[in-house]
């Protein structure tokens, strides 16, 4: 199955079920008419070449692709360079549609023998609202008979410039705590620094060049393009309680990422941390997050 493409009067979003129902485009159209990319366009195939892909049933890393629940070890497939297991195990598989429409399609993934000790099926719905609002609920059912950890997040990809625009994207995120960190794994508990503090004011990336965990929702953040005229601001569950920030040096995008869990959650509730965002789901129970994006596009 090729591309399904929905669409309102302001927005497009591209979904590809054979690549981990990832988003192949998201794009606005302004008041010219013309449809302008916000997000990056899909690649060659590789998940990580999408413009945003789902996180499931875990995001971030995991150490040593391994963790320990209710006493007992679990060993995954690391997929990694670093030797983690990385963004959950449903971001290459194939999903199937279950419905659909112009403005909405939702997909459903069953995973019984995958990189991931218990059996699960995961569901996503898209949909795009009129004035401009984007909307993406995922969902993790337990399908066996023991309980599992398990974490949730989107990865969207924003272009750091819209077109021939010269000016750089201003992100404002009030409320975060930055966690120290090696090789993208937490090494102590969060705390408020200058990067949250340039977050909360509002600021570009020039000078910030990040792949970092913060403890805090990034509900209500906003993104801006002050020359292209146009803004996208977040919308979260109150589960989406982390957020993590991906801007390498050099690239024309960046990451604003919802998650629920911190990087390595499962580890470090193990070693008894508070506050990792790790959800226990119950047998024949579910997980669910939801994120929201409302754009304004002046172009």
């Amino acid at each position: 199955m090729g591309e399904i493409v929905i669409e309102s009067d302001a927005l497009r979003v591209g979904v590809l079920p054979w690549l981990g129902a990832g988003v192949s485009r998201f794009e606005c159209r302004g008041g010219d008419g013309r449809w302008t990319p916000l997000l990056r366009m899909a690649g060659t195939g590789w998940f990580n070449e999408l413009g945003s892909y789902l996180l499931a049933p875990w995001p971030n890393r995991i150490v040593g692709a391994a963790f320990t629940h209710a006493g007992k070890k679990r060993q995954l497939k690391s997929d990694w360079i670093d030797g983690t297991a990385i963004h959950g195990d449903v971001k290459a598989r194939a999903w199937r549609v279950l419905d659909r429409s112009p403005v909405a399609v939702r997909l459903e993934c069953e995973v019984r023998d995958g990189n991931w000790p218990w059996p699960f099926v995961a569901q996503v719905r898209y949909s795009v609202e009129s004035p401009g609002r984007f909307e993406a609920e995922l969902s993790v059912r337990n399908l066996g008979e023991e309980a599992f950890p398990a974490g949730l997040g989107f990865h969207p990809f924003w272009f750091r410039r819209l077109g021939s625009e010269p000016d750089d994207a201003v992100i404002r995120v009030r409320g975060l705590a930055r966690y120290p960190a090696v090789a993208m794994i937490p090494t102590g508990p969060a705390a408020e620094d200058e990067v949250c503090r340039a977050f909360a004011a509002g600021t570009t990336l020039q000078n910030l060049v990040l792949d970092d965990v913060f403890a805090g929702t990034p509900d209500g953040a906003e993104i801006r393009w002050p020359a292209a005229g146009v803004s996208v601001r977040y919308g979260c569950s109150a589960n989406l309680g982390h957020t993590v920030v991906y801007s390498p040096a050099g690239a024309g995008y960046f990451c604003l990422e919802p998650v629920t869990m911190v990087n390595d959650g499962f580890n470090l509730l193990t070693r008894g941390q508070a506050g990792t965002g790790t959800e226990i789901v119950a047998p024949g129970t579910a997980m669910v997050a939801s994120w929201a994006c409302d754009v304004e596009c002046g172009v």
